[in-house]
């Protein structure tokens, strides 16, 4: 039988493994938009990497889980990643914790929308 940090392992390196394949994919020249802007976002999203830290995540229809931040906050806005979707979420931190806001897909994506 896994254990339970056996299992938090095992998810915090998949997450490490997503974000540094993102990262190494992604070509600012290439990425839709300007090419400078691209290179900033990117370097935001780098400057903005936390050790993944599992929280308590408030999601639509007022249901409560776990998932794992995966930035700082950037205003009231971070990133965490849906263990059960294999997604990243964009969140809003609020008196009752961050909420999901329905924004999922990839890391670099989550964060460049706010």
């Amino acid at each position: 039988m896994v254990s339970e940090h056996e299992s938090q392992a095992k998810e915090v390196a998949r997450i490490r493994e997503l974000i540094q394949a993102e990262i190494a994919g992604f070509d600012p020249a290439r990425h839709t938009g300007i090419k400078e802007w691209n290179e900033a976002i990117l370097a935001d999203f780098k400057s903005a990497l936390i050790e993944p830290e599992l929280m308590e995540v408030n999601l639509p229809g007022g249901v409560t889980d776990y998932a794992y931040a995966v930035t700082e906050t950037k205003g009231p806005y971070r990133v965490f990643w849906l263990p059960w979707s294999d997604v990243f979420s964009l969140a809003v931190e609020s008196r009752f914790g961050p909420c999901d806001i329905s924004v999922h897909g990839d890391a670099i994506g989550c964060f460049a929308s706010v």
